[in-house]
């Protein structure tokens, strides 16, 4: 029997809360092979083992008198079994496990994992922060418990400088803007940390309160519906939005 002349490949393997305390500090499986892939895969180490392993599979065929052996093609390197490497799992990003937690938020109805959750929602937005605009932070924090706003805003104006689009730190002065009776900026920094994450259920809250003391019922309203949209379990939420819908609608008869 003739010598086969196949050449193989070696296979490829295969929130007013958040400013009194810093939150704390914090992958699929491979997809399964296909049949297809795994009998390919047998089929190239089979080659790969040499003739005597053909030898010791391929059923023997006894040469027909009088008849020349047949001989065997030689393969076509286009056609050439190829099993390709298996993608490589996805990993979730910063930003893919933030929506599925308030997504997850949006729909839990226990309040003890609600609150869990939206305390897993900011420390994943305490991760998209720079190491530096954490110290300033957590500066900010220090400041405000002494009752210095006016600083603490100082050090968040600060982390704003390298990261002007972050809306965990946007809504962090916003806070600090409010009690310091900033209600003007404080629209703007969450009209921004909106933009950026329009999920946050607490940029919402704040921003019903300051359009509440800005004397804007119907747009207090509304913030507040989006917060309870994004958070139904906020604490004493219906009672709030009862009043905020007086508020804008009239105390009915």
């Amino acid at each position: 029997m003739g010598r086969c002349g196949m050449s193989t490949a070696p296979l490829r393997h295969p929130v007013f809360h958040a400013l009194k305390r810093e939150a704390p500090s914090g992958g699929l499986k491979p997809p399964a092979f296909r049949l297809g892939a795994f009998f390919m895969a047998a089929a190239c180490l089979l080659y790969s083992a040499g003739p005597a392993a053909m030898a010791a599979t391929a059923p023997a065929h006894k040469p027909v008198q009088g008849q020349p052996h047949a001989a065997i093609p030689a393969p076509d390197s286009k056609n050439s079994l190829h099993v390709p490497p298996p993608p490589k799992p996805h990993s979730p990003s910063l930003k893919e496990k933030l929506e599925q937690t308030e997504q997850a938020i949006a729909s839990e109805q226990d309040d003890q994992k609600a609150h869990s959750l939206m305390k897993k929602a900011d420390t994943l937005r305490l991760y998209s922060v720079k190491n530096s605009g954490r110290i300033l932070l957590s500066e900010a924090q220090d400041e405000l418990k002494q009752g210095h706003t006016g600083d603490a805003e100082k050090d968040l104006s600060a982390a704003l400088t390298l990261q002007p689009d972050n809306a965990f730190l946007r809504r962090q002065r916003a806070a600090v803007r409010f009690l310091g009776n900033d209600l003007t900026g404080a629209v703007q920094d969450l009209q921004v940390a909106l933009v950026h994450d329009p999920g946050d259920a607490q940029s919402w809250d704040i921003l019903a309160h300051t359009q509440e003391h800005l004397h804007h019922p119907h747009q207090a309203l509304h913030a507040y519906t989006e917060a309870l949209t994004h958070a139904p379990l906020l604490p004493d939420g219906q009672k709030r939005y009862r009043q905020l819908e007086q508020q804008a609608n009239g105390i009915p008869d």
